[in-house]
């Protein structure tokens, strides 16, 4: 699948589960603001950046940046705090979705941890997914 189509189909599925958590979202119009929804809690806004994730040896692994092509060359660019408040996050994999707050990530990629990690993995690395559900997040 195309990735702007999958990009799409991860929007439509986190937008659905925001709105049946009860909490208000708005749709940007057009294309060049750096996030994909804003969320209202309660009169407080976040600026989201919906992202697919994808299963890789346990964990649902995401991109905390952007891929765009600038005179035949691929440029990323990393989102940050000013820009965006938290990373929608949904895994067709596992049929789930998380929240993350922007404050929580770093550079590059994110992973969250679903399953027990290989035991002589440093436990300090980890983020569970289970810390991230949206489904806590919201409800």
């Amino acid at each position: 699948m195309n990735p702007s189509r999958r990009g799409d189909e991860t929007e439509a599925v986190l937008l659905q589960r925001l709105l049946s958590s009860g909490v208000s979202v708005s749709v940007p119009f057009g294309d060049s603001d750096r996030y994909d929804l804003i969320v209202d809690e309660r009169g407080e806004l976040y600026r989201v950046q919906c992202k697919t994730g994808n299963w890789v040896n346990g964990t649902v692994r995401f991109n905390l940046y952007t891929s765009t092509v600038d005179g035949g060359e691929r440029v990323d660019r990393d989102y940050t705090e000013g820009e965006v408040d938290a990373y929608a996050v949904y895994s067709p994999d596992t049929a789930a979705a998380y929240w993350v707050p922007i404050g929580d990530t770093g550079t590059g990629e994110m992973r969250l941890r679903v399953e027990d990690p290989h035991p002589n993995a440093p436990a300090s690395a980890i983020n569970w997914a289970a810390d991230y559900a949206l489904s806590d997040r919201f409800g």
